[in-house]
């Protein structure tokens, strides 16, 4: 497993796995000498539509810049951290108490000047409290058997570049860790559910299509057949308990189906130009779709209040 390193103005034109890859690069579409699209974009062209990818899209030069939000910053400090990955101290910084004697209040002058000083270089601001909570963090996964004995083990946050033969198009994956020494992949993942909720979050955000993208890019790339996806779930609060939901194969295997649709709608946007929303293309209107359960619901509530009137 050669692992390429990457470097500042370098533009990728053949499948590998290459470190180093700063995320605004990763996400900013001139990695590679052709187009690319990672997980997230073929998640949100097949869940929203093309039209909400092409809104943030790096290829749209009217696009509405994304601010990153408070839950992404933190999950990127808690795999820093948990996972070990490099330059922690050079990418993220911890927000003081206090600035010139007083506390910390965000309005105040010489608190908006230290946020613009960490901007300027480069650093990614944690709020004390996050660092109280990823230690929280570290200590539940300690405890859970299955990371003692090395589910997280591996090569870190490594990009995955893989050009798909029939499109031309480069799919990129990040995987927290690539194992070492078998196909079992594990991704962590910093939550405020817990129980079935946690089945909840794997649909809602789609997280199948992004193992299913890391199985592809995995047998392509490393030539590593992906034997098992498994999501390691930790509570932000308190408790910070800790959950392992491992992905049945014929989930992986629809939603890779679902990525290669999202990823031929992309190529066909790109081609026309067309990043329709999401009733497509069709001039009318549309029947709305209420669910078998919703109209037994009604059906039982009907009967209920004819009841009242008739007694």
């Amino acid at each position: 497993m050669k692992v390429i390193p990457y470097h500042k103005g370098m533009v990728i034109s053949q499948s590998g796995i290459y470190s180093g890859v700063p995320m605004d690069v990763y996400h900013g579409g001139k990695l590679c000498d052709g187009p690319s699209i990672s997980s997230s974009g073929l998640r949100t062209i097949f869940n929203n539509s093309p039209a909400h990818y092409w809104d943030k899209s790096p290829y749209n030069p009217e696009r509405e810049e994304e601010d990153q939000s408070d839950a992404f910053i933190f999950g990127r400090g808690t795999h820093h951290l948990i996972l070990g990955e490099d330059d922690f101290s050079t990418l993220f910084i911890m927000r003081p108490e206090e600035i010139g004697g007083k506390a910390w209040q965000g309005n105040r002058t010489e608190c908006k000047a230290w946020l613009a000083e960490q901007v300027a270089e480069g650093r990614t601001v944690l709020a004390p409290d996050d660092i109280k909570k990823i230690r929280g963090m570290a200590k539940s996964l300690a405890r859970h058997p299955l990371v003692a004995n090395g589910i997280l083990n591996g090569l870190v946050e490594q990009t995955l570049v893989c050009k798909d033969k029939e499109t031309g198009v480069y799919l990129l994956s990040r995987p927290d860790c690539i194992p070492n020494d078998s196909g079992d992949y594990a991704d962590l993942k910093s939550t405020s559910e817990s129980g079935f909720g946690l089945d909840r979050s794997i649909q809602k955000y789609r997280y199948d299509m992004q193992a299913a993208l890391v199985g592809r890019c995995s047998r392509e790339v490393l030539d590593v057949e992906m034997t098992s996806f498994s999501f390691v779930f930790c509570e932000k609060n308190r408790p910070h308990t800790t959950d392992v939901l491992t992905l049945h194969d014929i989930d992986i295997q629809a939603a890779d189906m679902d990525n290669k649709v999202a990823l031929r709608v992309f190529v066909k946007c790109m081609e026309t130009g067309n990043w329709f929303g999401p009733s497509g293309t069709q001039n009318d209107a549309r029947y709305a779709h209420l669910s078998d359960f919703k109209r037994q619901d009604a059906d039982l509530r009907r009967e209920f209040l004819e009841r009242e009137i008739a007694g």
